[in-house]
């Protein structure tokens, strides 16, 4: 669907902030997303929890959509799992603190354009 590049912000300490990770938007809301990646612990920092899994831990994302202006949003990790493929990837799904309306036009075409 796009290209997001993400970094992983400390719940528990704002100033540990993973360096750039690059995944795959899988579905996408004016609200949220989630995300295909293969790392689950960029540079330590968990992509769910901070190590007492107390914290939520908090994603600054930018969206690559091809042909269109980049989109930037922010916003907390809701679940993760294992990705169905490819081997060795995860899903992460988050909630963004702010609606990004841009995004219901990405959303609608990807449903328009099935893989």
């Amino acid at each position: 669907m796009a290209t997001v590049v993400f970094t992983v912000r400390s719940g528990k300490d704002p100033s540990r902030v993973s360096s750039p990770v690059t995944g795959d938007v899988h579905d996408v809301s004016s609200t949220g997303m989630s995300v295909v990646t293969p790392r689950i612990a960029p540079d330590g920092i968990h992509i769910m929890y901070d190590t007492l899994m107390v914290s939520r831990n908090r994603i600054d994302a930018t969206i690559l959509p091809e042909g269109k202006p980049p989109v930037r949003v922010q916003g907390i990790v809701a679940w993760f799992r294992a990705a169905d493929s490819p081997p060795g990837f995860y899903i992460f799904g988050m909630r963004f603190d702010q609606e990004a309306p841009a995004l219901e036009e990405l959303r609608l075409a990807s449903r328009r354009d099935p893989d």
